[in-house]
């Protein structure tokens, strides 16, 4: 059966789709319209009508009627003939119709994904909306949001191929729907766009607000050709008038539209039994201030992204507004050979969702999901937390009823030495040096382990934290924040966060029997802001703040990189002081000394979360993954609005890894460094864990094993796969149901009762990957 996706534009006054295989994408006609009104109406059986059908029946039940149900959401329900009614059921009532139609087409099959679209600046609370109204329509399928230019330009570059946009090219999106104005630019990031700068618009500016204006222009001409039927319209609330007034207004749109491509349009209004006629040039002196002002807002958006006109590639137009003559000379007067248009520009965002859902479907074939089972994937261990493959074994670090285990494991599963602990909270193993802390009531004991688990020195810590563990070229560092640590948040002008500082013990191995205890060196204040998802957790760093960051290894097998986030008081005044945050990034070298690498003020607006060093520096910041070589300072790929990106390094490559959505986490593209261009090797529905969480449940699920690079990510609904990269070519390994992750050397940990997504929290099975 052909697999197919599906992607909808749930619009003001109107909602679009598009249904896309592997081979096309194609508009969805709804009862023959490639766009269905967005109205719902409550009938008197208590059934909620949406589309065409509601649109037909506003004259009979104006009160019970909405023609704009998406201006409700994140608001208080609409009332329909007294009933309150959400907006998450309006707008499913419009999905169902999509869905059904498109279902039909496919025997019945649900869709492989759902992509929606929202406007820039929906909150999260909005596009939570969406994501209930996708699972209320199809429960468990995956789903994904973009944004409305985003899908615009997806579905201009496609179009307009010959352009060649790609790399750091940019583009602004120009949005004259039914019931607002939107404008964004957009940066071309290799495996798709993302919004740069402050998007603008109007929401009192839409072909809904042209409508009504020529609404008044037909009533001014009723004055005189039926003015007693004119009166009633206009004042009457009776049922009979009022369906009367949305008759017209129908007809003001339809000459509207005949405008478009003709010099004048001339409507019979059946209830005065005449004629009301409008000219093209009548129409532009009704609308040509606003029209004026969209161009002003376009202006400002390019101007607030820091690009110039002349280096966008294309100005795209979308919604049925940008059909309008005035609107093209207006823009191409200001931007000659520029503007891009769409025969049909109201279906414009639709396609571009569809196109952006025909990556899952037009991706390298991938095996079907095997489950667990002999000769698939033998099991060699249970009740693993985590496992690492190194120095030619499998470490294995397991739980069970009378604490925790670490064990190493020949290839075959065989164990060769175990160790009991009471209870591991981290641990990190290289070549020549196995590091585990063992926690015990306030004392952090971190044993320092040779490569076949002989224990070489212990070291006792007292503090209540968990800490970092970082182990390359026979050195140890355990990184821990201080007793001063403290959650902050609004009540004292702080953003969502934890402020107090990070010190660092190193560890020599040699031959101890006897704890030492050891005395962190302080290595400086830090302050650490988190993405406030529900006023409780924090979890998530913020990608956008100066924010402190786990240390890690800086790759030249001698220091560990460290992002301290600090905040400062300013005196203001007598009475008065602002908080200056600033960050410091600097590298912490075997003797654990601090040598300060780069240290900003806020008004620098560039923030630092990654600091790797091949041959160069290669920086993730709030801007995206940047290389810096000598002087040479470039963007490699854009953050996502939404998302996060870092480098990864193996032996003798760099990869990007781009996580799209964090909360939901969606999303994942990759990217292998080149010094040309980002080479984009492919774009997956999303990553086994977060790359910003700080639960070491929630990592990133990412092994470098040589120079290769593994990856666990997400496939569709309750899969998991396991992704190797070599060079430019990504292959998928295997495919199972629930939570498949890979350790490296051809091992995973599994377990078929855990969703793909952000944590795994229960034990797996240590399994051996087919092949």
């Amino acid at each position: 059966m052909t697999r197919w996706s599906l992607g909808v534009d749930l619009g003001t006054s109107f909602a679009a789709a598009a249904i896309a295989t592997a081979q096309r994408v194609e508009s969805l006609e709804v009862a023959g319209e490639r766009r269905i009104p967005a109205t719902v109406v409550l009938d008197e059986s208590g059934r909620l009508v949406a589309g065409t059908l509601a649109q037909r029946m506003i004259g009979r039940g104006p009160d019970r009627s909405e023609r704009n149900p998406k201006r409700y959401v994140g608001r208080r329900p609409m009332l329909l003939g007294g009933e309150p009614v959400t907006a998450q059921r309006a707008l499913t009532a419009l999905l169902e119709l999509f869905v059904g139609e498109a279902r039909s087409r496919f025997d019945g099959a649900a869709p492989a994904s759902l992509v929606l679209t929202h406007p820039v600046a929906w909150s999260p609370a909005q596009r939570q909306v969406l994501l209930e109204v996708a699972e209320a329509v199809l429960p468990g399928r995956p789903v994904e949001l973009i944004e409305e230019p985003v899908a615009a330009a997806v579905h201009y570059s496609h179009t307009h191929a010959a352009d060649g946009i790609g790399g750091r090219d940019s583009v602004a999106v120009y949005d004259l729907g039914g019931g607002t104005f939107d404008t964004a630019v957009l940066a071309a990031d290799g495996s798709g766009f993302s919004v740069v700068g402050s998007p603008g618009g109007d929401p009192e500016i839409g072909g809904e607000t042209f409508d009504e204006r020529v609404f008044h222009h037909f009533g001014a001409q009723l004055t005189r050709l039926a003015p007693e039927w004119w009166e009633q319209v206009s004042s009457n609330p009776d049922r009979r008038w009022q369906a009367a007034a949305a008759a017209l207004l129908t007809e003001a749109r339809l000459a509207k539209e005949a405008l478009s491509d003709h010099e004048d349009a001339v409507q019979y209004v059946p209830g005065a039994d005449t004629d009301v006629r409008i000219t093209r040039a009548e129409f532009d002196a009704l609308v040509g201030e606003d029209v004026r002002r969209t161009t002003r807002l376009l202006a400002q958006s390019i101007e607030g992204s820091g690009r110039d006109p002349r280096d966008l590639r294309g100005i795209f137009l979308t919604g049925g507004g940008s059909r309008i003559p005035l609107v093209r000379e207006a823009l191409r007067a200001q931007y000659d050979g520029l503007v891009r248009t769409s025969p049909d520009p109201k279906t414009v965002v639709a396609l571009g969702a569809a196109r952006w859902a025909q990556r899952t479907l037009t991706a390298r074939p991938l095996a079907a999901p095997r489950k667990l089972g002999a000769g698939a994937m033998p099991v060699l261990a249970t009740d693993v937390v985590d496992a690492q493959a190194a120095n030619g074994a499998i470490y294995t670090w397991s739980a069970g009823a009378g604490g925790h285990q670490v064990r190493k494991l020949d290839r075959g599963g065989r164990v060769e030495r175990e160790l009991a602990m009471s209870r591991v909270t981290g641990w990190a193993i290289a070549e020549d040096l196995v590091l585990v802390a063992e926690r015990r009531e306030q004392v952090l004991r971190v044993h320092a382990l040779s490569p076949e688990l002989i224990i070489r020195s212990t070291t006792d810590l007292l503090t209540a934290h968990d800490p970092v563990l970082l182990a390359q070229g026979g050195h140890g560092w355990v990184f821990l924040r201080g007793p001063s640590t403290g959650p902050v948040d609004n009540t004292v002008g702080l953003p969502w966060g934890e402020t107090g500082d990070l010190q660092v013990v190193v560890i020599r191995p040699a031959a101890s029997f006897t704890p030492v205890n050891a005395t962190p060196r302080p290595l400086g204040s830090t302050a650490t802001w988190f993405i406030n998802e529900d006023g409780a957790r924090r979890r998530l760093l913020d990608p956008a703040m100066p924010t402190s960051v786990p240390p890690a290894a800086l790759g030249d097998g001698r220091s560990a990189a460290v992002v301290l986030g600090k905040i400062t008081r300013r005196r203001t005044g007598l009475r008065s002081s602002t908080i200056v945050p600033s960050q410091v990034v600097g590298t912490v070298d075997a003797e654990g000394q601090l040598t300060v690498v780069a240290e900003q003020q806020d008004t620098t607006g560039l923030w630092v979360h990654q600091a790797l060093e091949r041959d160069g520096w290669f920086l993730s910041t709030n801007s995206g993954l940047e290389t810096f070589t000598g002087p040479d300072r470039s963007l490699f790929v854009e953050r996502p609005r939404a998302g996060a990106a870092r480098w990864v390094a193996t032996a003798n490559r760099v990869y990007g890894v781009v996580q799209d959505s964090l909360v939901p986490n969606r999303g994942l593209s990759l990217h292998m460094y080149d010094e040309r261009a980002p080479r984009g090797l492919g774009t997956y529905p999303g990553l086994l864990g977060n790359l910003v969480s700080v639960d070491r449940a929630e990592a990133a699920r990412i092994r470098v094993d040589g120079d290769l690079l593994w990856l666990g990510a997400q496939l569709g609904e309750g899969v998991s796969q396991v992704l190797v990269v070599n060079g430019a070519r990504v292959e998928q390994v295997a495919a199972a149901e629930g939570w498949l992750e890979p350790v490296g050397q051809g091992f995973a940990l599994h377990a078929p009762d855990t969703a793909p997504g952000d944590s795994r929290t229960t034990p797996a099975s240590l399994v051996r990957l087919p092949g």
